[in-house]
């Protein structure tokens, strides 16, 4: 396992709205402890950001929704699209839906005209997210919801995961066992602790207040919960993986995304420029390599 005390990656440049950086700024200036408590609730919910119409003619195209029910007992909504045997499920990142896979889905129907013939298209929003139950949410518990998806269909042929969904699904396949067959990783997460730096500097948060967070890592996950981190899974990985990340994304700095991508085991890394953390689902170069690696079963990098 790597040291994960090396120094962290400069903090990203993530939106955030300002209502909540005066509160973090108030409330730490009056209280580490109740700053650290606060942190804490932030770290585990996602913010809420209304979906653009742009991606409403997508979601139309679903059936349903179908609501599974989470081990937690909260409910999250479950989508489908066309009637293929192959399934693909399509997993969002952090304050994100399933809908922000439009344009990339868009891009593979016009690569295969059969796509919707050969696969059932399957979205969902976690929990925490878009019509599902809950305010807060952990990536363990989206890995969950990969896994009791997986059980709904008896296995997935393919994941296309994005940001702390490329956790879940990394965390899915080697803690939970999940069938999956072929992955796509697109701007996976570094180490959870590095993850917390970037979340508090990007809120204002002092390194007390990061300690404290740590600290709660630790009392629910262990000592070492880096463990269940990208890039500590990574080389254990047995699933074939494409994985992308990009030179310019804010949200999670490429040198994380390096980490996972050059030590993936079974897998393929590509790097791309000026797309960001979000333009990259949206990205048709993007969207033919990952149809070459999920049409193709001969797939070489290209």
């Amino acid at each position: 396992m790597k040291d994960s005390s090396k120094p962290s990656p400069p903090p990203a440049v993530l939106t955030v709205p300002k209502s909540l950086l005066r509160t973090a700024k108030t409330t730490q200036a009056l209280s580490t402890s109740l700053a650290a408590k606060l942190a804490w609730r932030w770290f585990l919910t996602p913010f809420s950001f209304k979906m653009p119409e742009r991606e409403r003619p997508f979601e139309n195209r679903f059936e349903g929704p179908e609501l599974l029910t989470h081990r937690r007992g909260l409910r999250f909504p479950l989508y489908t699209l066309g009637n293929g045997e192959r399934k693909l499920l399509l997993v969002h990142g952090w304050a994100g839906r399933f809908t922000q896979f439009g344009p990339l889905v868009k891009h593979l129907e016009e690569l295969n005209p059969h796509f919707l013939e050969e696969h059932t298209l399957i979205g969902y929003n976690a929990l925490a997210h878009k019509g599902a139950e809950g305010k807060r949410t952990m990536m363990p518990e989206i890995a969950e919801c990969i896994a009791q998806i997986s059980e709904r269909f008896n296995g997935l042929d393919v994941v296309i995961a994005h940001s702390i969904g490329a956790n879940a699904t990394l965390y899915a396949g080697s803690a939970l066992k999940t069938s999956i067959g072929r992955q796509v990783l697109i701007a996976p997460p570094g180490r959870i602790s590095a993850m917390v730096e970037i979340f508090c500097n990007t809120l204002g948060f002092n390194k007390k207040v990061r300690s404290r967070i740590i600290y709660n890592l630790k009392k629910t996950f262990g000592e070492d919960f880096d463990a269940h981190s990208a890039p500590e899974l990574a080389p254990y990985n047995k699933v074939p993986t494409l994985v992308f990340h990009d030179t310019e994304d804010s949200d999670t700095p490429i040198a994380l995304g390096r980490e996972v991508g050059e030590n993936m085991a079974n897998g393929t890394y590509i790097e791309t420029t000026g797309l960001g953390h979000r333009k990259i689902l949206r990205d048709r170069k993007v969207a033919e390599d990952i149809g070459q690696f999920i049409f193709n079963t001969n797939y070489r990098k290209p």
